[in-house]
């Protein structure tokens, strides 16, 4: 409630609207606003100012309650944002149930995200699968094979000669041996020329040349002739075989391919 008290500065004063002075006190509010009445602009007049002569000033003093209103209505656009905002989130999450309720009464499985591809793996060539060290691979591994092939020929062509030198030796099923020596020395040799089991014919071609050391050209540990070394080119086969039992064909072989594929496979896991 609002008090309006009207006062009369003087009976002398004509009754008029703009020389009045009236205060309006409102109970709502501690606030107060003073309002210069007749138009005058300027900073507020003290009650003494009208006292100390000027009968014609008006003075106006009112007590508003707009900071109250502005603070309700602050508060008020708040709460509305926010039931705003709940109401949305209260849609959608009802939106998601009602569209999971649908897929499961239709039997509908929704599909998984599909996984990102596996990068390529970069699985780095070993030294040997190099083209420079693996032309100069290739080039040994001819001369080998054309050594073992030669020899390998030679016991299958001259069996009377390699009869008498197993026999020489000792060992028995003599007959048996000569072809077993002469066809396993071919194979060997192709298999190294090919590239293919590289390493188990490297192996075989060294067993050949240890055998021919120790019961040919070493009997009793004479290891050394009059010029050299006795029986050098069996010793050179059986370092040589050891050297393609360690690296392998190198990369022009049919050894490479399946070599590679098991390195990317296990790279892979």
């Amino acid at each position: 409630m609002s008090k309006a008290v009207k006062r009369t500065t003087g009976s002398s004063v004509p009754d008029d609207a703009d020389n009045e002075t009236t205060r309006v006190i409102s109970s709502e509010d501690v606030t107060e606003t003073q309002v210069l009445g007749t138009g005058q602009k300027g900073p507020l007049v003290p009650d003494s100012a009208e006292d100390s002569g000027d009968d014609s000033a008006e003075r106006t003093r009112v007590i508003s309650d707009q900071p109250l209103a502005a603070d309700e209505d602050l508060e008020r656009r708040e709460a509305e944002e926010r039931r705003r905002q709940d109401a949305e989130r209260r849609a959608r999450e009802r939106a998601a149930l009602e569209r999971a309720a649908r897929e499961r009464a239709l039997g509908t499985v929704t599909p998984p995200p599909a996984e990102p591809e596996p990068a390529p793996v970069d699985v780095p060539r070993p030294v040997t699968d190099r083209a420079f060290a693996s032309l100069g691979l290739f080039v040994f591994r001819v001369v080998v094979a054309g050594v073992l092939g030669v020899h390998g020929f030679q016991h299958l062509t001259q069996r009377p000669e390699t009869y008498a030198m197993i026999e020489r030796i000792g060992f028995p099923y003599t007959t048996q041996l000569v072809w077993v020596l002469g066809i396993g020395e071919c194979l060997a040799a192709l298999a190294i020329l090919l590239g293919l089991w590289t390493r188990i014919a490297g192996l075989g071609a060294m067993a050949i040349g240890v055998l021919a050391l120790v019961f040919v050209h070493w009997d009793g540990l004479n290891i050394f002739a009059t010029s050299g070394i006795d029986g050098e080119p069996a010793l050179l086969l059986a370092a040589c075989g050891f050297l393609l039992f360690c690296v392998g064909s190198g990369g022009f072989g049919i050894d490479a391919g399946p070599r590679r594929r098991r390195a990317l496979k296990k790279a892979n896991r």
